[in-house]
């Protein structure tokens, strides 16, 4: 029990450490010119892949047999996807964010939100490495909720800085579409068929980014991750085999609910 408990101090010390350096990145923004943020952003970068190396390498093996000394490892290219890049993706969307955001509020809030999202992955790449053949269940849900996350960020970048519309439109039909491609992957179901369904998936979301435009910036990247939502809601239930038709209609439902609040804003 205290061993289990001094991995998870360590865990949160590289949180802290993290948010700490985050937030010195959040607090300089808005002065600081990119030759001093870009270093800022780059420590960052290599503590959170600090961590993932460490983990890694502590985690990815383990004894066939209690009976048995040969260990076996899990294979760094099947795992360096998610357990490298797209964690790093999501650090890069967050500080962008935060660069462009002028609410100070906000970045708080986002950043809080964020470090909260890493801390749950910690620990579930931990347990997630005791399954020698695939990534847990929870973890692929939590990558889901990252890639949300990930969209929902970029989004209001996209949409603060100025750009056109048909810019606009075109980088959230590029971004969910890799975000989408990156789930299926994930899920191992990087087949034709699913990279169809994604190419369809992505023009949808755009053309639900185009029916929300003129609204205010804080409906439009939301409405958008809703319907990213939507999407990875119906795959999950595909992907889990279920065929009842009240299991379609939950994420329907939940989307419902999270509209009517976006919209009284």
């Amino acid at each position: 029990m205290e061993k289990y408990k001094l991995k998870v101090q360590n865990d949160i010390i590289y949180l802290f450490l993290l948010l700490f350096i985050s937030e010195v990145f959040n607090y300089l923004s808005e002065s600081a010119q990119l030759t001093v943020l870009i270093p800022i952003a780059v420590f960052g970068l290599i503590l959170l892949e600090t961590w993932f190396i460490r983990t890694f390498s502590l985690y990815s093996g383990r004894k066939i047999s209690k009976y048995s000394d040969v260990i076996v490892r899990i294979s760094l290219k099947e795992r360096f996807f998610e357990y490298f890049i797209l964690p790093a993706i999501f650090y890069l969307a967050i500080l962008a964010f935060l660069y462009f955001n002028k609410h100070l509020l906000l970045g708080h809030v986002v950043l809080g939100i964020s470090m909260c999202l890493f801390l749950v992955l910690f620990l579930n790449v931990k347990t997630s490495l005791n399954k020698l053949y695939k990534i847990g269940n929870v973890t692929r849900i939590i990558y889901d909720v990252i890639c949300i996350t990930i969209l929902y960020l970029l989004i209001n970048i996209f949409v603060r800085v100025g750009l056109g519309q048909l810019l606009v439109l075109a980088l959230v039909f590029v971004t969910s579409l890799a975000l989408l491609i990156f789930i299926l992957r994930i899920h191992d179901k990087l087949g034709w068929y699913e990279m169809i369904m994604a190419l369809l998936s992505a023009l949808f979301i755009s053309f639900i980014t185009l029916v929300v435009y003129d609204l205010n910036i804080f409906v439009i990247p939301g409405i958008t991750s809703l319907a990213f939502y939507l999407i990875i809601s119906l795959w999950n239930v595909r992907f889990s085999g279920k065929t009842r038709l009240v299991d379609y209609l939950i994420p329907f439902l939940y989307v419902a609910i999270a509209l009517t609040l976006i919209l009284k804003l």
